[in-house]
Parts: structure tokens; sequence; C-alpha cells
């Protein structure tokens, strides 16, 4: 029965039936798994890091695994919120064990650049906005998701305002991650272009 079960399984990868994708997680930019043999839905293979700032303390996760390409993530991104700063980085690609790799992380920028947006980080949907936030560096948009994440088996919900790269810019509801490991379902989200702070008379 064992030998049989090995042949089906050789030829289904012989025929490129299921995708093999490489599977891990951790709490760095980067992580080496094993092979994972996909589901029938599921056709790309993913890297995903994403990087958390609070303060002075950071969260860094990486997963890799295997995912539908409509939850392939764009990538660079990063978004400014009140006492928060967040950045990403993903890859899709389809062939087997394709995610191996690793991805980089882009540059948060330091600069104001003129734009403003409201900010709020909230579990109430609405997200009413708390502070007036500066954007920085290539942050030219004002972004709002309410969104629910799922890891470890747990659900967490959020909503928030800020600052925004041009692919953190969404204006439609968006499920991106690898099922099993790492989900941000976004259920509401709302994208305009920042309005330039105005300057007082001296």
């Amino acid at each position: 029965m064992q030998a049989f079960l090995i042949y089906i399984f050789s030829l289904l990868l012989a025929t490129g039936v299921c995708l093999q994708c490489e599977q891990c997680s951790s709490n760095t930019d980067g992580c080496t798994g094993v092979p994972q043999l996909c589901g029938k839905y599921e056709n790309a293979c993913m890297i995903l890091t994403t990087e958390i700032t609070i303060g002075k303390e950071k969260w860094l996760a990486t997963f890799k695994g295997c995912t539908k390409a409509k939850h392939c993530m764009p990538s660079p991104m990063s978004s400014t919120y009140p006492s928060q700063r967040r950045r990403s980085a993903s890859s899709c690609c389809r062939k087997d064990l394709c995610n191996s790799g690793t991805v980089t992380l882009p540059r948060l920028g330091v600069i104001p650049n003129g734009l403003k947006c409201p900010g709020c980080y909230s579990e109430d949907p609405r997200c009413p906005p708390t502070e007036l936030l500066t954007c920085n560096g290539w942050e030219n948009n004002c972004v709002y998701y309410d969104v629910s994440i799922e890891q470890n088996g747990k659900i967490h919900h959020q909503a928030r305002r800020g600052c925004g790269t041009k692919f953190a810019c969404m204006n439609k509801p968006q499920i991106f991650g690898v099922p099993g490991m790492y989900m941000e379902i976004v259920k509401t989200a709302q994208c305009t272009p920042a309005p330039k702070l105005l300057m007082k008379p001296k």
C-alpha cells in the first residue's frame, strides 16, 4: 500500500498536477522549510516577510507556503499609523519549490514629504481619527483598512488609518497570505491621494 501511494505521489509530480512549495515560518527575515504538496486550488508559492515597529520594539515574521495566485500581496509596501509603522515584501511564483529564497523589505522613509493623513488604530471598524499624521518618504496616499488577521489558529480584528505607499493603496476587499499560517482578510479598504500640509502664515 505504501509503495502504491509513493507511486501515485510521484506520478502527480511528474504530470505537473500538484505544485510543491517550501513551507516554513519564523520570527526573522527568512526561513528554510520542507516541501509541501499544494492543494488542488493552490496554484502559487509565496514568500512573505512583514515587519511592524511600535516605538522601539519590532515584530518580524516570514511565512512560506502554498497559496492562491489571487492571494498574492502587492510588493513592496510600507505604511504609517499612530505609534506604529509597517513594511512588507512578498513574492509569488508557480514552479516547484520556487519560493526557497528571501525577499528584501523596503526602506522606511524618514523624511516628511509634506503630505498628511488622518490616523487611528482601533478594534472599532469605523476607526475614528485620533490624530493627523505626517507622511514620510514615498507614502503619498491616505489608507483605511478594516481587517481580520488569522495566525496560529487565532483571529484578530483591527481597523487602521494612516499613510501608505503605492502598493499599500487598495479600494476593494482583498485576502493575502498563506492559508493555515498567516492570512490577512481586508474586509473594507479605502485609498485617496494624501493632501499637502498647509503652511501657517508667520
